[in-house]
């Protein structure tokens, strides 16, 4: 199962949309069932822990509308995938919905195309500002860092995912990249649809999605890195994330002239010094009023929020000293 997660390929849709809807979970089965994504199981843990057969539908969506802070539908072996959705609505900050897929469904360039076609209907669905797919891989590659964490008076060195922050520029360029309208406003229709790529395409809502080569699996390939630094470049540096320099300030749709925030960003970076308890809240300092809110196995993250000022943010799991019957 871990190398499964290794070898995955992956959706991230970020959106302000409440999709807490039970209609919205109704197309979303339906759309999962249309492209032959039966999950088999579902819950709000990791692994999710209720059999999902043809006639327990409607306690999914039972689940769904209590808008929890993940839902997990999943199938594992053969072209196994993982769902994970972020149903809960914090004000002002977007939420995450992932879509996780065994890489040797791409060995077809039929079902590349298919899986594109998915993603497409998944946009329609959930209404994201910003979104991608890429290989686990690529992603790690780019987004996550070997960095020195203080716990207490120990340093270890683990795995720092850098969070990414869509409403504070662009998390990366990847295979697959949507810009939601709010985006293309920003760039133009214009630059976007004279970018370098190796496909471009309008969507319905005004958003675009660009494609940097003709598969997921070619993330190594010396012609998809050369059409993604072309693309950067071209969008322009100060508005992509660079793990080299995870402090920098970015312009995006959301930040005004000064590099403000103007919508509250969905997680925190990890901080490189931290007390012996990693779930305390990086903003307030809290460390009492700490829930765990969500896991994501893929990437070893634990989600916690703080109800005093009401922050999101992520954890390795790695640090977290009392694991629990879910811990990784």
């Amino acid at each position: 199962m871990e190398r499964m997660w290794e070898y995955a390929v992956v959706v991230h849709f970020w959106t302000f949309q409440d999709s807490g809807s039970q209609e919205i979970g109704r197309v979303f089965l339906e759309t999962l069932a249309k492209f032959g994504f039966q999950p088999n199981k579902f819950g709000d843990q990791d692994p999710p822990k209720h059999r999902l057969d043809s006639t327990s539908a409607s306690k999914v969506l039972h689940e769904w509308v209590k808008r929890p802070g993940q839902l997990i539908l999943e199938r594992m072996g053969e072209n196994g995938f993982q769902a994970l959705l972020h149903l809960s609505q914090p004000q002002n900050r977007p939420v995450l919905v992932t879509f996780a897929l065994s890489d040797s469904y791409f060995a077809s360039a039929s079902n590349v195309s298919k899986f594109l076609e998915f993603s497409e209907e998944l946009y329609a669905i959930f209404k994201p500002f910003q979104g991608d797919i890429s290989h686990k891989r690529e992603w790690d590659e780019k987004i996550v860092a070997i960095t020195p964490v203080k716990i207490g008076s120990r340093t270890v060195k683990v795995e720092a995912h850098m969070s990414p922050q869509p409403t504070r520029g662009l998390p990366g360029i990847f295979w697959a990249n949507f810009f939601g309208p709010n985006f293309v406003n920003f760039y133009s229709k214009a630059k976007l649809e004279s970018s370098p790529s190796y496909s471009k395409k309008e969507l319905p809502d005004g958003g675009y999605l660009i494609l940097t080569s003709p598969s997921p699996l070619d993330y190594s390939r010396p012609e998809m890195k050369r059409t993604e630094e072309d693309l950067i470049e071209y969008l322009g540096r100060d508005t992509v994330f660079d793990k080299a320099s995870p402090d920098r300030v970015l312009r995006s749709p959301f930040t005004n002239g000064t590099g403000q925030h103007n919508a509250r960003n969905a997680i925190s970076p990890l901080p490189s010094s931290i007390p012996s308890n990693p779930a305390y809240c990086p903003k307030c300092g809290e460390q009492r009023r700490i829930e765990e809110t969500s896991r994501d196995r893929i990437n070893r993250l634990v989600g916690f929020t703080c109800l005093t000022c009401g922050a999101i943010w992520a954890v390795h799991g790695a640090l977290l000293q009392a694991p629990s019957k879910n811990a990784f």
